[in-house]
């Protein structure tokens, strides 16, 4: 038996299937008292089962600490979700580790508790039961995306962080191939997400275990390329690279069979959404884009305070305020509509003193102004500018809008759609 200390309260002990190996584990020196016991599915083919066995230490000093756990969770008083996590990787002792045995305790006495059912029944109830603590750990701590710290300059050696994101996979399938042949030893297989639009070369790589796949379609899913949200922590950091170690890979997707909110509606673009979508923009899908980047020229001669008014006139917001050095946006509005649903709104204009493609060196140090736009209490965040923006622009405003505990939609509006929106509602002197 296998044994390992939580990160906080609790104890975990596996006992693998014959012949199957596992990673060391760690243990600890605590006392421990009461146990419960369930199964959680490690095969490499994903149809044999493991046991699970929780002890609860009595207290003793805490060992390590990851993160916080804020975890008081009443799922009858839920709301629309944003996501719903399907789990293609899952390393047990790393979430034990999250959200505390305790946490998982009554989770695994209920499936343990089920009667008449397979061992691959009851290892995908596990599964569904950790991806439910998983996401509400998700929802309490906040971690931050990997694209926020780099932005912020805080990535450092055993932080944790969200990305979601496209990887590269390779080894599976040669992996498969060796257990088929029982070879031995087994190697790991590797993964990256390259990371250039917050610095040129870089990316991020990890190398993950077959035994911590959830299923039988996590051989395919993970392989080839794929976008996934991944839960890792930083472990080395170098000039082209930053090499982590996976929690957890899944697919935040909304559940098809419960209501989903306005943001979780909005995954398949990665939570941004464009002018046609916001109904208070309807007229725009009736105007053709620009020709030329020439015709931009027009907005040259356009102050940011008229934008700012004409906008303010669409949504129909009667209070515009004027601008002043410590605002965290430029407007404000709780009138914007995006498939028939209120959505609180904040917007960040950028106007023709800086006429020319928006780089992160046009919103302050380390993106100090989409950071403050973010912290407005808005579901969703504009940022407007005269001119082109660039992609390093959209893949911060996206680093923040997916933060897994405060999930925002986000749209850009570059000049192009700014000159399609003035000129589909007759603002600022322009017409179709």
């Amino acid at each position: 038996m296998l044994a390992f200390s939580s990160a906080r309260r609790g104890r975990i002990s596996i006992t693998p299937p014959e012949g199957l190996h596992h990673e060391t584990l760690r243990s600890s020196s605590e006392a421990y008292t009461s146990r419960a016991i369930a199964p959680f599915q490690v095969s490499p083919y994903g149809c044999q089962s493991a046991r699970i066995q929780i002890e609860h230490p009595q207290p003793t000093a805490q060992i390590f600490r990851i993160m916080p756990r804020k975890m008081p969770v009443d799922r009858s008083q839920e709301v629309p979700a944003d996501y719903h996590l399907t789990c293609w990787y899952l390393n047990i002792r790393r979430i034990v580790e999250l959200v505390g045995p305790l946490n998982v305790t009554p989770e695994l006495r209920q499936i343990s508790a089920m009667a008449n059912i397979s061992d691959g029944l009851r290892a995908s109830f596990t599964v569904s039961a950790l991806s439910n603590l998983i996401t509400d750990w998700l929802h309490a701590a906040n971690p931050a995306t990997l694209g926020q710290l780099l932005i912020e300059d805080n990535h450092r050696s055993g932080i944790l962080f969200t990305h979601y994101d496209r990887y590269f996979f390779k080894g599976l399938p040669k992996i498969r191939e060796l257990l088929h042949k029982e070879h031995s030893p087994i190697p790991l297989a590797e993964a990256y997400a390259k990371l250039d639009n917050f610095q040129p070369g870089l990316s991020v790589r990890f190398r993950f275990h077959h035994e911590h796949l959830t299923s039988n379609s996590s051989w395919s899913e993970l392989s080839g390329q794929r976008r996934l949200l991944v839960l890792g922590a930083v472990t080395e950091i170098t000039d082209t690279t930053i090499e982590a170690i996976p929690w957890m890979m899944a697919d935040p997707l909304v559940d098809l069979f419960e209501p989903h909110s306005i943001i979780g509606a909005q995954w398949r673009n990665r939570l941004e959404i464009h002018a046609e979508q916001i109904d208070n923009f309807a007229l725009i899908r009736d105007v053709p884009p620009p020709a030329s980047k020439k015709e931009l020229d027009v907005l040259r001669s356009i102050p940011e305070q008229e934008v700012k008014q004409a906008i303010a006139e669409i949504i129909n917001e009667q209070n515009v305020p004027k601008d002043w050095g410590g605002e965290k946006s430029d407007l404000f509005s709780s009138w914007v509509f995006i498939d028939g649903t209120r959505t609180s709104t904040a917007f960040a204009f950028k106007g023709p003193a800086k006429f020319h493609p928006m780089t992160m060196a046009d919103l302050g140090k380390n993106g100090d102004q989409i950071n403050r736009l973010y912290s407005e209490p808005a579901e969703l965040l504009v940022l407007q500018h005269c001119h082109e923006i660039t992609a390093p622009v959209r893949d911060t405003m996206r680093a923040f809008a997916q933060r897994m505990g405060d999930l925002r939609l986000f749209c850009l509006i570059n000049g192009y759609d700014t000159l399609r929106l003035l000129k589909a509602y007759g603002k600022c002197g322009l017409q179709t």
